[in-house]
């Protein structure tokens, strides 16, 4: 009959609601006939305004618009949104869907600022996965409004990238050296690689090649969603080979049970942590990241000469000159010499052909 259809054994209804929306519902029963009373009741429930999609999602908490985020869509991201849930359900998820407003969520936001001394950026991660659990939960036609449009983002401050220097990367790598070999490994791989951290501390051995023609590692997911093949220095294939998992376990950088969280979750190292920092503190360079690394190798590529193309296509950018060129007064510096000396050396006498005394002058000003 008209409106009740069925999916296998199961019955559905369909109708239209007071906004003339077509809905679909399942009775969860294989019977026509309850699904036909089922279908008068809900007409009726529509022509008396008893059924308005308003008083449904009154009724819908936080916990399952974030319960059905996670099923479809939050665990499928590569953000870090599984360690930052946790908190965000503590003080929201028993809660109402509607009672969550603008006022609420930004009050909430700046008592992590400001109480607990989380960073901008921290506190701006928070707002994202509060909003995308409301955004997709609208698309989907789930809840009708999302309280955190109107919640402006935190300030970040400037971005801290720098570029170290070849000279201060060998110095890290030796203070590296004293807090362990993983430690020491992994920083001259990532410097050597242009990888990210986690490209890096998540492979397994059978997505390395090492005594290949070819050294290299096959990352097959990054940020950007394509897979990639990174080709290894000798210097850092003879690293690899020093690691203590090397044809003993299942990854490069196995995860290590600490008194604390005797058993991972993790099978792999998520984190460089506090050595890393140690060792930098002990080099000279405090507030250096990991992630700095990859800048480190890019930066020397194109300072180089490497073209932006060939550059990118071992990084994995799209837009690689744009992203880097403003890290380092060297790499800007570069670029005006090449300007400079393209303009002046050049130069000639068109009578003699010989080039001017003045232009002779800079030009060695500028080579030298």
């Amino acid at each position: 009959m008209r409106g009740v259809y069925f999916r296998g054994e199961i019955a559905y209804i369909r109708y239209l609601d007071v906004d003339g929306q077509l809905v679909r519902e399942s009775t969860k029963q294989s019977s026509a006939k309850v699904a036909d009373d089922l279908l008068v009741l809900r007409r009726s429930q529509v022509v008396t305004r008893q059924r308005l999609p308003q008083r449904e999602f009154d009724r819908i908490k936080f916990d399952e618009l974030a319960d059905y985020w996670w099923e479809k869509h939050g665990q499928f991201t590569r953000s870090d949104f599984q360690y930052l849930l946790p908190r965000i359900r503590e003080q929201f998820g028993s809660r109402k869907a509607r009672e969550i407003t603008s006022d609420s969520v930004e009050d909430w936001l700046a008592r992590l600022r400001n109480v607990r001394g989380l960073s901008a950026s921290s506190v701006n991660h928070h707002r994202t996965i509060i909003n995308s659990v409301f955004a997709f939960a609208c698309r989907r036609r789930r809840f009708d409004t999302n309280p955190v449009v109107a919640v402006r983002q935190q300030q970040e401050p400037p971005s801290r990238d720098h570029v170290i220097s070849p000279e201060q990367f060998r110095t890290l790598l030796l203070e590296c050296e004293k807090e362990g070999r993983e430690i020491a490994v992994a920083v001259l791989v990532l410097g050597t690689t242009t990888l990210r951290k986690m490209e890096l501390l998540s492979r397994r051995w059978d997505e390395v090649d090492l005594d290949g023609p070819a050294p290299c590692i096959r990352v097959p997911d990054t940020k950007t969603g394509h897979g990639k093949v990174v080709p290894l220095a000798d210097v850092a294939v003879t690293a690899l080979k020093t690691l203590p998992s090397h044809e003993h376990g299942a990854y490069l950088f196995p995860s290590h049970g600490t008194t604390r969280w005797p058993d991972p979750k993790q099978p792999h190292l998520w984190d460089l942590g506090k050595e890393f920092r140690a060792a930098a503190a002990r080099a000279k360079l405090p507030g250096l990241r990991v992630h700095d690394l990859r800048h480190l190798g890019v930066t020397i590529l194109l300072l180089r000469g490497t073209p932006d193309a060939v550059a990118a296509k071992l990084t994995g950018h799209r837009r690689l000159l744009e992203r880097y060129q403003h890290l380092s007064p060297e790499f800007r510096k570069a670029t005006v010499d090449l300007i400079a000396a393209e303009l002046t050396t050049a130069q000639t006498d068109e009578a003699t052909g010989a080039t001017p005394p003045a232009a002779n002058e800079f030009s060695r000003g500028v080579s030298s």
